[in-house]
């Protein structure tokens, strides 16, 4: 299962890489570009620093679920436009944005008090955003079934993941160091931060999409 799902996940990315460059620059470049220039120094608390805070955890909680959903959404009902894809996910932003502060922060707390609940949680809550998105389930009854579907394949999720995660940091090495080393300030900055979101969306929808497809009775 697991070279059948990371395989297919690759699939996706390559053939569907524009496209999610497009959906994912639509609302996260303006957004990126904002944080890094309200970057502020960190040697006082004063406004500046807790506007870029606010704006940092609103990106964060909100617009990162809705990217994610927008995205499964897209290679799940091929919306027509990237608009639509944000369009037709927008009435379930609330459940997306619930269920991001849930599972974000069970995971947080899993893997500060083992590392390994964190990780099980990681896996049993890995196909929360397309039971959302494509089944329409509020964001307790995702929780709750993305659980279930899982269960007996929990490892097997978590190695999943953790490929991505090896694949996904070779891929945006060269975009960083260009970014970081070669433009430097805001601009590069700015893709270098692009691109991490670009490959990390990526792998974090259709990986969950494709379990959604091969786990669902």
């Amino acid at each position: 299962m697991i070279r059948e799902v990371v395989g297919e996940t690759w699939r996706l990315f390559v053939a569907r890489f524009w496209r999610t460059v497009l959906i994912v620059g639509l609302l996260l470049a303006p957004l990126e570009l904002i944080v890094l220039l309200l970057d502020p120094t960190f040697d006082s608390l004063g406004l500046g620093w807790w506007v870029w805070v606010g704006l940092t955890a609103l990106v964060g909680v909100t617009f990162f679920p809705w990217v994610i959903g927008a995205l499964v959404h897209d290679v799940g009902d091929r919306d027509t436009t990237a608009v639509d894809a944000y369009r037709q996910t927008a009435g379930r932003l609330p459940d997306l944005i619930m269920s991001a502060i849930v599972t974000t922060v069970g995971i947080a707390l899993g893997t500060a008090a083992l590392i390994v609940p964190g990780l099980i949680l990681l896996a049993r809550w890995a196909i929360v955003v397309p039971l959302i998105v494509l089944d329409d389930d509020p964001w307790r009854d995702a929780l709750r079934r993305s659980s279930e579907l899982v269960r007996g394949q929990t490892g097997a999720v978590i190695a999943i993941f953790a490929v991505l995660t090896l694949i996904g940091g070779v891929l945006v090495a060269i975009p960083v160091a260009v970014g970081y080393e070669v433009l430097g300030g805001v601009l590069g900055a700015w893709l270098a931060t692009l691109a991490i979101d670009t490959v990390a969306i990526a792998f974090y929808s259709f990986a969950p999409f494709v379990l959604y497809r091969r786990l669902k009775p």
